[in-house]
């Protein structure tokens, strides 16, 4: 099977379960060095046994090196040993027969194209989420899970000529935040890219009303999009404060706010390989408690062993860049702890928000006109509308690029 190539293919591997003594909140599966030889991960895999498969984030046993967590407790030389996670083992329905019966389970790995990362060039910045390839790059562009570092990124791949083959333009701002975190290694090569694993199990059908109830909120997002200028922004996910663990709210700085155009509060929406989830956004009270305290029992202090299920700050990163996610909220969105999340304001909340401010003027215009003996109904028609968009309009992200103003003369 060829690695260079991002259309698809998979390598299986077939081996032995057990229990793995490492904690996750969602799928995660440790496996023998030789089945991940170019990065310690996370790796997206589909884990199957029978006719169960769980979507899952592998880990190289090589990550848990030094943290006094081993995963394979008995490795045999003549068949490989996955180490589940107890999600992963309770979603394939062998988490009462481990360990009292032998349990074969089969791994799909996908195969990863390793790139180096080159600076952005001045007149085609990428955006925070983007990754600019070959044009004759031979995989397909999209969606795509970006390695870099042991972090996991959602990204979108674009072609563009200028970029040399075997490297990859990214931002800055992406290159920053996927920097090793506090106490991990950091001799990871480069950065790779791999298929998401296609969704498995079985999905829920909805209504036609649900179906359309869906394609109206879509749409309607999308235009309020449009009006609002809602800019999306790539965060690095860290800890959730502990009285938060449990809750589906995130945790930003004041300027991280500010950048998004939203306040202490207001809703914002995680984009998180195409999916999208609506939470309640709080300002961080303590936002330098990041990367130099313990937190949840993991010591992260320089030096000290990396747990990689672990969300932690990168290093030298700022802490404006972070986003606390609790665990609760990367369960519901099958978020490994070490990755990037793309984040925006959710403009169908903030419109809520703002509509009593609307209700006074508008509603005096129609009672105004309602007092005429002939009142042009199309004319209060357009000055409630005309009303309403001015009201709104302070909301509005402004343009942030640089206009010329001339030659001062």
């Amino acid at each position: 099977m060829p690695w260079d190539t991002l259309n698809g293919p998979h390598i299986t591997f077939a081996g032995v379960a057990e229990t793995s003594r490492a904690p996750s909140s969602i799928p995660m599966i440790v496996v023998p060095d030789e089945v991940l030889k170019v990065t310690d991960g996370p790796v997206p895999v589909t884990v199957e046994h029978g006719l169960r498969a769980v979507r899952a984030w592998a880990w190289a046993e090589r990550a848990w090196t030094g943290t006094g967590r081993a995963t394979t407790s008995h490795p045999s030389k003549d068949e490989l040993t996955f180490s589940l996670s107890r999600v992963t083992s309770t979603l394939l329905g062998v988490a009462e027969r481990i360990g009292t019966e032998r349990c074969e389970v089969t791994v799909r790995v996908p195969v990863p194209v390793k790139l180096a990362p080159v600076m952005p060039l001045v007149h085609d910045l990428p955006r925070s989420d983007e990754i600019q390839v070959p044009a004759d790059f031979p995989g397909r562009r999209g969606r795509a899970v970006m390695n870099r570092n042991g972090v996991a990124a959602s990204v979108v791949i674009v072609s563009r000529d200028h970029v040399r083959p075997g490297t990859a333009r990214i931002s800055n701002h992406l290159r920053t935040i996927t920097e090793p975190a506090v106490g991990a290694r950091s001799d990871d090569p480069g950065m790779f890219l791999l298929d998401p694993p296609p969704a498995t199990g079985t999905s829920r059908g909805g209504s036609r009303l649900d179906t359309l109830s869906a394609i109206l909120r879509a749409g309607t997002e999308r235009g309020l999009r449009w009006f609002f200028r809602a800019e999306e922004q790539a965060m690095r996910v860290v800890f959730a404060h502990p009285d938060d663990e449990h809750q589906h709210v995130v945790g930003m700085t004041h300027g991280a706010l500010e950048r998004l155009g939203v306040r202490s509060g207001d809703k914002v929406v995680l984009s998180w390989l195409g999916s999208e989830t609506e939470v309640t956004v709080l300002q961080d009270h303590t936002p330098g408690d990041t990367d130099t305290t313990t937190h949840a029992g993991q010591d992260r202090r320089p030096g000290r062993p990396h747990d990689p299920t672990k969300p932690n700050l990168a290093m030298g990163m700022s802490a404006h860049l972070a986003v606390r996610v609790p665990t609760a909220l990367r369960h519901l969105m099958h978020m490994p702890a070490a990755s990037i999340v793309t984040v925006r304001r959710s403009t169908r909340s903030i419109l809520a928000r703002n509509l009593n401010n609307l209700i006074i003027p508008v509603a005096s215009l129609a009672l105004a006109g309602a007092a005429l003996n002939d009142p042009n109904w199309f004319v209060l028609t357009f000055g409630a509308v005309a009303t309403a968009l001015l009201g709104l309009s302070r909301l509005r992200m402004g343009n942030r690029r640089a206009a010329s103003l001339g030659r001062q003369r």
